[in-house]
């Protein structure tokens, strides 16, 4: 599915498991609304209550997603171990100004860790090329938990550059299931390492 993004930045490919689905971004009501259909009938959802749920879902995420700098977003919704489990995607571009990756990778560091949002702030090397990678939390809401504790989002973003572009993709995989977060985190960079660039135009592909 092809994402618009600007007409500078390049075209880019990201392989994202079939566990995901693609959150429809379309700006106009109707058109996303008919996209967001299609998912559903995708996952196979029958029930109502599921149906509706899951749209009211989509359609807050899109609006959200929609006045930020996102290119594309997906989200799962699986069983790990048992019990259920989700996760959400989102894949942006920022331009870099520079074509030097080593650069890149030091200057978003050194910016993250200033970042008082940012935890755990590291350089990691996926295959060829190195990345940085950076950990966030924040509560999902003020009600507590049935077990007391508080629900909390936890997010790592990953600062990609983009081989031969003065661009980086920025990958953020945000999931409330903190007992599966080792498995979200290996997922993350098995999906940094397929970034790879397109050679025919403008937009995100999935």
């Amino acid at each position: 599915m092809l994402i618009e993004t600007t007409a500078a930045a390049p075209r880019i490919r990201v392989e994202v498991p079939p566990d995901f689905h693609q959150v429809p971004l379309e700006r106009e009501t109707e058109s996303r609304t008919a996209s967001q259909l299609q998912v559903l009938d995708e996952m196979g959802l029958s029930r109502a209550d599921q149906r509706e749920a899951l749209s009211l879902y989509l359609e807050g995420l899109a609006v959200r997603l929609t006045t930020a700098n996102v290119g594309g977003s997906a989200f799962c919704a699986v069983r790990l171990d048992g019990r259920p489990s989700t996760a959400t995607l989102t894949v942006g571009l920022q331009s870099i100004g520079t074509l030097d990756r080593g650069l890149a990778v030091l200057g978003a560091a050194e910016a993250l860790r200033r970042d008082p949002r940012y935890t755990n702030v590291a350089v990691v090397e996926l295959g060829n090329q190195a990345a940085v990678t950076a950990v966030a939390e924040r509560s999902l809401a003020s009600d507590e938990s049935t077990d007391g504790r508080r629900a909390v989002l936890r997010e790592m973003l990953a600062f990609v550059p983009v081989k031969g572009h003065p661009w980086a993709a920025l990958l953020t995989l945000a999931t409330p299931c903190l007992e599966d977060w080792d498995t979200y985190v290996a997922l993350l960079l098995d999906i940094c390492r397929s970034v790879q660039v397109e050679r025919s135009g403008p937009g995100i592909l999935r």
